[in-house]
């Protein structure tokens, strides 16, 4: 806060409000299919004090080359996690939360001329609205260091070309938290060039300080070699080439459009766009190169891949805070009595917090969803000695690694597309004309799938196979000659 602004402002009390109703909103139990997985492969490295490159934890691509480009956010996640138990993963989420959150902030307030509420209120939007991908994932770390370099590249252009030096350190830690690094490096690259475009019409351009260019230059070369320390070298960076598989992107749901029957989407996202292409096509003023491109390239991927609708709502921010700037300056001026209300509204929050507090407590394993993992069906594996060649469906495969039984697939997507594993699995999930035929030359003793799949219903008819267990929303198969001896 800068000297002589005062405490409890409004845009104080909406920031505070916004990150202690995200914390509260992140006690809920884990239920993302890949979260228990990334927990899984935290703990593998711990324990054998080594990154591996190739798979350890299926039966069906053991050995396979694997990218492991997401092992820091891993390593600190299973870290937090056996020495804090549930709180430290929370902490975790929460923090990169408030970062991503407090740097949109600074960076709409600059962008605005000092318009706070505008800048609280446009960040804010920009984790509210995509909320749903805020799960327990490394994408976050992805996220944060998309709004750090938005930030980064505007105190540049405002003249702060030494904070170039950042972009090293912060690309070696993207690169081995995400495979989303070289969107970092595509960031500086577009600031160059960007910086050469000319006003036209009503969108102007941006002049760079004496040498920033050839700094920006700079910065990317050695942000792009700092990233290349690795496990994985310049696959740190081709990772992201996964993205023009189509057997993946028609078949993984965070890689396909966003489907706005969905709620989430039609109450959250679309009346946020609304919002934002009316301030743009009713905007009378001149209008920035540089932020409408960032919010247009955005927009053009999100609804090609859903999973990059949390880029367009932080592209966003800054960009309707400088458009909304001149609106509202009376707010930036409360009275006493106002800001001694925010004030009790700003406690108040803060005994809600406390109130909810101890749902944190506990081991993570204690905060898993049993609706959304199979919880009761592993144990119940475990238990009967229940052991084989398991076919899984795909989104219990995290959960399945996290509880050390070998997978058939997993969320590892990238392992299984490198041979014929993941459309094996697609023809078995889906009980195509070769299912039959997969069964058999798998050697399948054991499955485990969602209730109400194909293959469940195929399985459950098929004499060969019984049903050993259901509950939580799972179905355990076994095939009769694999039945546990005494059962």
């Amino acid at each position: 806060m800068r000297r002589g602004q005062p405490w409890f402002t409004i845009e104080h009390l909406a920031l505070w409000m916004w990150l202690v109703g995200f914390a509260v909103y992140q006690m809920h139990p884990y239920n993302d299919p890949d979260t228990p997985w990334h927990l899984g492969a935290g703990r593998y490295i711990l324990q054998q004090h080594v990154v591996p490159t190739t798979d350890p934890f299926s039966w069906s691509a053991h050995g396979q080359p694997w990218v492991t480009q997401e092992w820091l956010f891993e390593v600190v996640f299973a870290w937090l996690a056996d020495h804090l138990g549930f709180k430290g993963p929370w902490l975790l989420q929460t923090g990169i939360h408030t970062v991503t959150v407090l740097v949109l902030y600074r960076l709409c307030t600059r962008v605005s001329g000092g318009h706070r509420v505008m800048a609280a209120l446009a960040a804010i939007a920009a984790t509210l609205v995509p909320l749903i991908f805020w799960t327990m994932r490394p994408q976050m770390v992805s996220y944060m260091m998309f709004a750090v370099f938005l930030w980064l590249l505007q105190r540049v252009r405002d003249g702060s070309t030494r904070l170039l030096w950042l972009v090293p350190p912060l690309m070696w830690v993207w690169a081995n938290a995400h495979g989303s690094s070289s969107i970092g490096i595509a960031m500086l690259l577009l600031e160059f060039l960007l910086s050469f475009l000319p006003p036209v019409g009503r969108f102007t351009g941006f002049l760079l300080p004496r040498g920033g260019r050839w700094k920006l230059l700079l910065a990317a070369l050695g942000g792009f070699c700092a990233g290349l320390v690795n496990p994985n070298g310049i696959r740190a960076y081709t990772y992201a080439l996964l993205s023009t598989n189509a057997l993946m992107t028609d078949n993984i749901m965070e890689w396909h459009s966003p489907n706005f029957h969905m709620e989430s989407f039609k109450y959250g996202l679309l009346p946020f766009l609304i919002v934002c292409f009316l301030v743009l096509l009713g905007r009378s003023r001149t209008i920035p190169w540089r932020e409408t491109l960032y919010f247009g390239g955005c927009f053009a991927v999100a609804l090609v891949y859903q999973r990059f609708i949390p880029y367009l709502c932080i592209a966003a921010a800054p960009l309707m805070a400088r458009m909304l700037g001149d609106w509202l300056r009376s707010l930036l001026r409360p009275s006493r009595w106002l800001r001694a209300f925010n004030g009790v509204v700003m406690a108040g929050t803060l005994l809600y917090l406390l109130w909810f507090l101890p749902d944190v407590r506990g081991d993570v394993d204690q905060h898993m969803d049993a609706g959304a993992y199979p919880v009761a069906a592993v144990n119940w594996m475990l238990s009967h000695g229940i052991h084989g060649k398991l076919v899984n469906g795909y989104e219990y495969g995290g959960y399945l690694i996290y509880r050390g039984i070998p997978t058939f697939i997993d969320g590892r997507t990238d392992i299984y597309l490198q041979n014929s594993i993941f459309s094996d699995y697609l023809a078995i999930r889906n009980v195509w004309w070769n299912c039959p035929d997969l069964l058999k030359q798998y050697g399948f003793q054991v499955a485990l799938f969602p209730s109400g799949f194909p293959v469940v219903t195929y399985l459950e008819h098929d004499p060969e196979w019984h049903v050993e267990f259901r509950g939580g929303g799972a179905e355990l198969l076994v095939r009769n000659d694999a039945r546990p001896a005494g059962a």
